[in-house]
């Protein structure tokens, strides 16, 4: 067995906790020349998913997200962009927050991956159809500020067979 990751599965409910998760993700990746898999799972297409994805920008930022690619431009300016656009255009926004130089790097080499079905379920089979060599997931704030560790990631956990690193939310303050 080797030690070098060739593929890395980075899992995102697009949250804060999320973003540090990607950061490390992201180092992993630019380490072994590795591609960085970004996978979002949708349980189900809600209306409420553009408020969301814009609380995790802020509503400026969104805005301009969607005004830069021209795809979700188009179906702004009709109203119909979709839940998978939204999730999209979210995580290609992760990787630009990249930028070379800064303690991140970008990620030249990554697919973004938007699923609907069993949160859980998804991420072993995106894990196994991309043969990754580990997941990545980050940890959610609890009630006591502390880091928490939800159902998924305990499934995820006892389901996998490949590593799993999940990250603190706290690392990132």
């Amino acid at each position: 067995m080797t030690n070098a990751y060739k593929t890395i599965l980075f899992t995102s409910n697009l949250s804060t906790a999320s973003r540090v998760a990607f950061k490390q993700a992201a180092m992993l990746a630019n380490q072994f020349g590795a591609k960085l898999v970004l996978l979002h799972v949708m349980e189900k297409i809600s209306g409420g998913y553009e408020g969301y994805v814009a609380s995790v920008f802020g509503q400026d930022k969104w805005g301009e997200v969607l005004k830069n690619n021209r795809e979700e431009a188009k179906h702004s300016l009709v109203g119909k962009v979709s839940p998978k656009q939204m999730v999209r255009a979210a995580l290609n926004e992760f990787c630009k927050e990249n930028e070379p130089g800064t303690e991140s790097q970008e990620i030249p080499n990554n697919e973004i991956v938007v699923k609907e079905g069993d949160v859980v379920g998804v991420i072993l089979q995106q894990a196994a159809q991309y043969k990754c060599d580990l997941i990545v997931m980050g940890a959610s704030e609890g009630l006591l500020s502390g880091s928490s560790v939800g159902n998924n990631i305990k499934s995820i956990l006892k389901k996998s067979k490949i590593p799993v690193l999940v990250v603190p939310a706290s690392l990132g303050e």
